[in-house]
């Protein structure tokens, strides 16, 4: 039997502290609400909202623990402008003027927040860098389908360059590894999504490890047209994994002899019945993007 797939959401809250750095606009937290909520999300998609409602709460990073702050510099957290309210999503810092997510988060919001340097993301840190990015320098990739999530891919370009420090770091695209399936390999993913089944999502980062798998076996699971050559799929076995609130964010793999790790994937789907069982993972296989990227930012 072939499952239905969920697009992985979440949505977050901003809240400052005392804090003597650039002045940011606090998020208000009265219009943050599940993407899969706000009016006109599920138009023109074959994933039904009547399938998904029942699980779309249970959704986090399962099976993991915090990260250590800023051990991920390249991670960033996008607060996303959607009709009703505020919307959330991961990322990774491309260049010193782009970020990396999928198509699926910000397409059609006005804008983006991207939150570079972030551990706790509620609240203003030291080493955080905030980019308000506008619609209009979004580059989605044109053969992204909502329906089936293929090209789940999207690069945000900032109009104030990132200082990179030990905070903010680009993350290492796998150029010379583009021949590589990584299928056995243990990969890391992080992000912000829910930590329990009806709590809020996670305000601080955290991280886990999940084993690749290949993509005939993730097949049997979403079929051929949703596991597609340019998708890469984890296993979810050991009850840890991807999932809402992670959507775009990094999945990465170690090279020997290296200390930055490669990024493999960038967050795009799970499945409705959960991804605290046995079902798999999908990314947009970076891979097979590396052109497109090196085109658009």
């Amino acid at each position: 039997m072939k499952f239905l797939i969920l697009a992985l959401f979440a949505v977050g809250a901003f809240a400052a502290e005392n804090y003597d750095g650039p002045e940011y606009a606090p998020f208000d937290a009265s219009t943050i609400l599940p993407i899969e909520d706000m009016p006109g999300f599920w138009e023109g998609r074959d994933l039904p909202k009547a399938y998904t409602t029942t699980n779309v709460r249970d959704r986090r990073i399962v099976g993991g623990q915090e990260a250590v702050p800023n051990s991920i510099p390249w991670q960033v957290a996008l607060h996303i402008s959607v009709t009703g309210g505020t919307a959330l999503c991961g990322g990774s810092v491309l260049s010193t003027n782009a970020a990396l997510t999928a198509a699926h988060c910000p397409i059609g919001s006005a804008s983006t927040t991207v939150i570079a340097g972030a551990h706790n993301r509620n609240i203003i840190e030291p080493n955080q860098q905030r980019r308000v990015v506008t619609s209009a320098n979004y580059r989605i990739h044109a053969n992204y389908n909502p329906s089936n999530l293929n090209n789940d891919i999207a690069i945000l370009l900032v109009p104030t360059v990132w200082t990179h420090n030990a905070a903010v770091q680009p993350t290492r695209l796998p150029t010379a590894f583009a021949s590589e399936l990584f299928v056995g390999e243990t990969a890391t993913v992080s992000g912000w999504g829910r930590v329990t089944n009806t709590g809020a999502t996670s305000a601080v980062l955290r991280v886990t490890t999940v084993p690749v798998i290949t993509n005939a076996a993730c097949a049997q699971v979403f079929g051929t047209s949703v596991v597609v050559a340019s998708v890469i799929c984890v296993s979810t076995t050991h009850g840890s994994g991807s999932c809402n609130g992670d959507s775009g964010g990094v999945l990465s793999v170690p090279r020997a002899g290296d200390s930055r790790p490669i990024q493999i994937g960038v967050v795009s789907f799970g499945a409705a019945a959960g991804c605290a069982g046995t079902w798999p993972a999908g990314f947009a296989r970076v891979t097979s993007f590396l052109t497109w990227i090196n085109n658009n930012h």
